[in-house]
């Protein structure tokens, strides 16, 4: 296998363990992937990242500590050719990936592409297995608790649960971050990311917020503490206890403790679930129908009825008509 060198620079850290930058450039012989990457998944070997419609596997990622990329030197592989997604509408943009584990080692990538309001169910060959539009939702970041996909739409603030089958909304919620633009699992939770204000003159870290969302009860359990190096999240994955986040002003990859503090929030942002109401409507149709054609038939028989007495009355009187005829 034919490995193409990527230079990672660790630019800076702060507090040990705590907080980390990793400038991504990600050019190499035949291969060049444009820097800051939207998407980000992990498939339990390699760091997954996507940018436009290219999907790359960076090689060999050590996730126990945090200073633990020292032990190659700062220098990372392709792990294989990337995959490039092509589209005969819109040039795709990737802006969130997810993994799907499956046995055998093996698994599949879903590929959220915002330009063509799709979802990808993606080979890690980079064959297309699955092309689920999203007529109602703008996705952004997307992730997998292992039976749903979640999607987050930064246009509507809301977070979507999604059935993997065909697209079809399982459950909504209102998002509690009020751009919601990046989404991870940690087994338990949802982590949503974004921004505060989308109108902030400036990119600041003080415009980050970053939430624990339970999804059963829909309550925020946790705000996490963000990186004066987090300006504007892009893509997210929770890998052993440590978020892994993509940045969209810088172009680098910050990896933080997913560790909060308690939310005093006691709002559930879990919306009540649709009530079907096309199906009671069809069905309520259906009613009126079946009385409309019971009394239709009531009618009928009701008519059948008096035009048989007419007729049995009609043949009576041709009957004495005849035997008076006869007597004559």
């Amino acid at each position: 296998m034919f490995r193409y060198l990527i230079l990672i620079m660790i630019l800076s850290i702060t507090l040990a363990g705590c907080t980390e930058q990793v400038k991504v450039d990600m050019q190499g012989a035949g291969e060049t992937i444009p820097t800051g990457s939207t998407g980000i998944a992990f498939d339990g070997k390699d760091l997954l990242v996507a940018k436009e419609g290219l999907i790359a596997f960076i090689d060999n990622i050590d996730t126990a500590t945090a200073g633990s990329i020292y032990g190659y030197e700062g220098h990372f592989y392709f792990d294989r050719y990337p995959i490039t997604i092509t589209s005969k509408e819109n040039k795709p943009y990737i802006t969130g990936l997810a993994w799907q584990n499956t046995a055998g080692n093996t698994g599949f990538i879903w590929a959220s592409d915002e330009a063509n309001r799709r979802i990808l169910k993606i080979s890690p060959q980079g064959d297309v297995i699955t092309r689920i539009p999203l007529t109602k939702i703008y996705p952004e970041d997307i992730t997998f608790d292992g039976e749903y996909l979640w999607v987050v739409d930064s246009k509507r603030k809301k977070i979507f649960k999604l059935s993997t089958e065909d697209g079809s909304i399982v459950s909504e919620y209102l998002s509690p971050v009020p751009v919601p633009t990046a989404l991870a699992w940690d087994g338990k939770n949802l982590i949503v990311g974004g921004l505060k204000n989308l109108n902030n003159p400036a990119p600041s870290p003080d415009n980050v917020q970053i939430i624990k969302l339970d999804p059963v009860s829909g309550n925020v359990m946790e705000n996490v503490e963000t990186s004066r190096y987090l300006t504007s999240p892009a893509g997210m994955v929770w890998i052993n206890g440590k978020l892994w986040i993509s940045d969209r002003n810088s172009g680098n990859i910050v990896i933080i403790s997913d560790k909060g503090e308690p939310s005093t929030d006691i709002r559930s942002y879990k919306l009540p679930a649709v009530a079907p109401v096309l199906k009671k409507v069809e069905a309520e149709e259906d009613k009126n129908k079946t009385a409309q054609d019971v009394d239709e038939a009531k009618r009928a028989a009701e008519e059948a009825r008096k035009a048989a007495e007419e007729a049995k009355k009609a043949a009576e009187a041709a009957k004495k008509a005849f035997e008076l005829q006869q007597k004559k």
